[in-house]
């Protein structure tokens, strides 16, 4: 599961540098070519509500060897297009089909894994979509700097093809399945938001996260590149992967959350990010930005899995649906961050750049303080 977190999350991230060269082989502004990761993450965020209530009844498994499986189809297809509108569509499907892998994947890990094992078996699969963040937008930059982008999805293609036959041969199905779900009875779940209104702070935090950690590694670069820090775009891509890191380091998430409780963590590891936001644009020395980055994407990293586990805490009832809702905000974030970034570049002060991006993270830290105590000890 840890691979193919980061494998299917590559459909977004190997995107994201991708974006001049769509302007250019498509004739359209950068500012419509970003388009295809907004639609892409719009599609993704929206798709994943459903494959909780999709999944339960067909299978978890099932779901997601049908969505990769779709994949390698589209992957391939994109290769070959010359039209921006197809384009924009076949990345709408896209989004459809690698949605089928998160909501599933996740509620396969709770049903799969006992309560003292499953918070790091949650961190391993959202680590590996942050991972997904760093390897895919460097291997694509890395790709299209000596090869036209077709090969970008051709590599996915063949990436997926390998997934399916792995999934296919190796994991089991859940035992827990219902074929008698109705799947249009899924949108009665939204009528229990009712009595579990304390998990409002865990979304709206949830919202935040991937809308930081995209936005910081757009500014990153850029940063890094211009005359006041003096780096290239060699030394961009290195401090990038040295956030792996900090991706790591959240695999302790389990641990800490047992001696320190869900919610003291997610306030430190809120904490860490804004701090590490602000600091990274206090320093112009390389050195001190890149320990800084770690740390931030160690608070983004730890924040994920806690979050998470703490739906599971504080709902009442239901739990698959809200983790379903919550998949569905936090890659919302993804469609949000390029739209932001485009107004957030036009400020020439990096410095307020990481300030704003650090206000939204303010936001949440402050969220965190009102959110219930741990209920139960993971």
């Amino acid at each position: 599961m840890f691979l193919s977190g980061i494998i299917v999350m590559g459909s977004l991230y190997t995107a994201l540098p991708l974006t001049a060269a769509f302007a250019e082989d498509f004739h359209v502004p950068e500012s419509i070519a970003i388009l295809n990761g907004v639609i892409f993450s719009l599609t993704y965020s929206l798709s994943c509500l459903f494959y909780g209530t999709i999944s339960e009844k067909f299978g978890r498994i099932k779901t997601i060897l049908v969505g990769m499986s779709a994949l390698v189809v589209i992957c391939l297809v994109i290769g070959f297009v010359h039209s921006f509108i197809i384009l924009l569509i076949m990345r709408a499907l896209q989004g459809v089909f690698a949605a089928s892998f998160s909501p599933a994947a996740m509620t396969y890990t709770t049903e799969t894994y006992p309560p003292v094992k499953r918070v790091t078996a949650i961190s391993f699969i959202s680590t590996s979509f942050m991972l997904s963040g760093v390897l895919g937008q460097n291997m694509s930059e890395m790709i299209v700097s000596h090869f036209n982008w077709q090969w970008i999805y051709f590599i996915l293609t063949l990436l997926y093809l390998i997934l399916a036959f792995v999934i296919l041969k190796n994991v089991p199905e859940s035992p827990h399945k219902n074929p008698d779900i109705k799947l249009l009875k899924f949108f009665n779940n939204f009528k229990d938001f009712k009595e579990n209104l304390k998990v409002f702070y865990c979304l709206f935090i949830s919202l935040t996260l991937l809308i930081m950690f995209i936005s910081m590694y757009s500014i990153l670069s850029s940063y890094i590149t211009s005359s006041q820090v003096g780096g290239d775009k060699s030394a961009a891509s290195i401090v990038k992967l040295f956030g792996v890191v900090g991706m790591l380091l959240s695999l302790l998430a389990g641990r800490l959350s047992s001696r320190l409780g869900m919610k003291r963590v997610l306030s430190i590891a809120l904490a860490t990010s804004v701090v590490s936001l602000i600091l990274i644009g206090t320093f112009t020395n390389i050195v001190v930005i890149t320990i800084f980055s770690v740390t931030f994407v160690a608070g983004i990293a730890f924040s994920i899995p806690t979050v998470i586990s703490k739906i599971g805490d504080v709902v009442n009832s239901n739990q698959g649906f809200f983790l379903s809702v919550n998949t569905v905000i936090l890659f919302l974030g993804t469609a949000i961050a390029p739209i932001l970034m485009i107004y957030v570049e036009q400020l020439t002060n990096f410095f307020i750049q990481f300030a704003v991006i650090a206000l939204i993270g303010l936001m949440s830290l402050i969220v965190s303080f009102f959110m219930p105590s741990d209920q139960c000890s993971y």
